[in-house]
This record gives structure tokens, sequence and C-alpha cells, in this order.
């Protein structure tokens, strides 16, 4: 079942448009704002966003200039309701990367249309992707895998040879779940922190070098590159190993996440969780009992210390961070 996000600040219309999509069996998760449809975005990846672009908090063009710079959700099918068929809206919207408008009022059967054709050109340019894409990976040459959720969910035949494995053979043993157990205990924690904190940072890549157990049940020295990709959905990491031929190195890491946790005041994240739940300066004054010049004292120290020059930016840099846990 496929997922619709629906970003509109007019209640009627969002909940007729909902209660609509899910008569046409579309699973819909509503926002009525740019701030939460971030937030939904994020948190349920939706296979087509619907989004107005006159609203509070963070207009339509903010909200779709947002999710192109957060990793799995730049690529999501994106179709602008606007009450205006001006010819300015439509050229920044499409200058923006915007797939389609619908102008209020609008058929329902005309948004049903532009919602299936979005879908299935979506779906074309994605199996075509994954026809290039699979040719890429399955080189003899290096080892390539695709690290989510914890564990290897692809690896080509060369990535278990390396380790002196068969395909079948590594999957039997377990050690596309439990990836950790193939590697020297000196460095498996390393190497899966590693390969997470990369993830968690959408802007991120690793190199890393440690000792993996081989077959034979010697050492084997492994070198890994990584980055970020959206594999079916989800945030993953690609990435490729080639044995070096010796062992006893040690570890070398690099990331590019340069997130120092200790520089923010619990004051200050208290502050960055509701600012990005969408409360108003007004609102984090009273859940936090506190001043609206304190509120405004702790947003400029959260943006300066960030290095972010707004709110968007600050919720994405929040997000990569793990600062905050979203709703």
């Amino acid at each position: 079942m496929k997922t619709i996000l629906i970003v509109e600040d007019d209640r009627t219309l969002r909940e007729n448009i909902a209660v609509f999509l899910v008569e046409e069996n579309f699973n819909v998760v509503v926002a009525d704002d740019g701030l939460e449809g971030i937030q939904k975005a994020i948190k349920n990846h939706p296979d087509l966003i619907l989004c107005d672009i006159s609203m509070p908090n963070m207009n339509g063009y903010d909200f779709l200039k947002t999710i192109q710079q957060i990793n799995y959700t730049s690529s999501i099918p994106f179709v602008f309701l606007t009450a205006k068929a001006e010819k300015e809206d439509i050229r920044i919207g499409m200058h923006l990367g915007v797939d389609d408008y619908l102008t209020k009022p609008f058929d329902f059967n005309e948004l049903l249309k532009v919602i299936n054709v979005r879908l299935a050109k979506y779906e074309k340019i994605q199996q075509v992707n994954d026809e290039k894409f699979n040719a890429l990976i399955e080189t003899p040459a290096i080892g390539v895998f695709i690290f989510q959720n914890s564990k290897i969910v692809f690896f080509n035949e060369t990535f278990a040879k390396i380790f002196g494995f068969s395909v079948q053979e590594f999957r039997n043993l377990g050690y596309d779940e439990n990836f950790e157990e193939i590697i020297n205990s000196e460095y498996s924690d390393k190497v899966i922190n590693n390969l997470e904190k990369c993830i968690n940072d959408a802007s991120s890549s690793i190199h890393l070098e440690f000792l993996a157990i081989h077959k034979s049940l010697k050492d084997v020295s492994i070198e890994m590159y990584g980055s970020v990709i959206n594999y079916k959905g989800v945030s993953s990491v690609i990435g490729s190993i080639t044995d070096l031929g010796k062992s006893g190195k040690s570890l070398k890491s690099t990331t590019s996440s340069n997130l120092n946790s200790d520089m923010f005041t619990k004051r200050e994240i208290e502050v960055l969780e509701l600012i990005c739940q969408g409360y108003t300066t007004n609102k984090v004054s009273e859940k936090l009992f506190i001043s609206n010049r304190t509120v405004d004292t702790h947003r400029a120290n959260l943006l300066s210390k960030s290095g972010c020059k707004n709110i968007a930016e600050l919720l994405i840099y929040a997000n990569k961070n793990n600062l905050i846990n979203l709703p």
C-alpha cells in the first residue's frame, strides 16, 4: 500500500483529501504546516507528497527545499497544491524540482490521476536505477555490500570470497545478520559504530582498516570505504572492501561529521526539541516556564553553535546528529 503525505493548513481540504485517498486504498499521513511535514516525511518516508504553497511557519517552497537536502527524502515525488495558477508560482516550483501542480479547487479524480501518473513514473525510474545499480555492484573486482538496519542486506560474491566463503555459506553462518561476529573482537565495535554513525549523518563517508576472521581462522586485513545512499527507501551505507594482504595494521577511521554533542546545554536541547516539533516562541516559553527573551537567546545560541542559518537547517542538523527524537 502506497503512502501519501498531505501537507496542507486548510483542515477541511486536508481531511477531505485524506478520506478520498483512504477510500482509494492509500495509506495517508497528514501535516498542517511545513515543519510538521518534515517530521512526518522523515518518520514515514511517503511514496508521494501533496503540499500546499501558502502555509504558516514554513511555506511549501521552503518545505520542498528542506526535504531535498535530506538524503532519504530528496527523491520523493512532489506535487504542489496552489490556490493560484500564476506563472510565477509555477516557475519557482519547477525551478525547485517539483513534479507537478494542481490548482485549487480541483476535482478529486484529477488528483487521483496525477498521483497515479507520478507514482508510475517514479517506479519506472526506480526499476531502471535498480538494473543499473545491480550491474554495478555485481563487479568481480571488489567486494561490495549494503549495510542497513544494523546488518548486511546485500553483498556480492567477491565480498564473501574475501572472507573465504561462498555467498550461501556466508548467509548460512549468519554473518550477514551479525557482521560483527566475523570481525576481530578488537575492532568489531568500532567498525559497527562507524557504519551506524555514517548512516545517521547523511553527508558522511567512512574509511576503515581492520582485521577480520577468515574461514581458515587466520586474520585477514580489510580496507573498507563507504558512503550513504537511499536504498529501497531506507538510509543505508553502500561500501566496498578489499583484502590488504597483510595483518596487524591499526584501525583508521574518518567520518565527515563534526558534531560535538557537549557544545549544547541541556536547556538548549530542550528548546531545540520543542522548536523542531513546531512550537512557537510563546509555546516554548509556556512549556519550559521561561521568558520569551530567554527562548530567543537559546534559539540564537543553537543557530550560532550549529552553524545553521535558519530553523529549517537547524531541524536537518538536529535530525542528522540524533539530537532530537521525532514524535
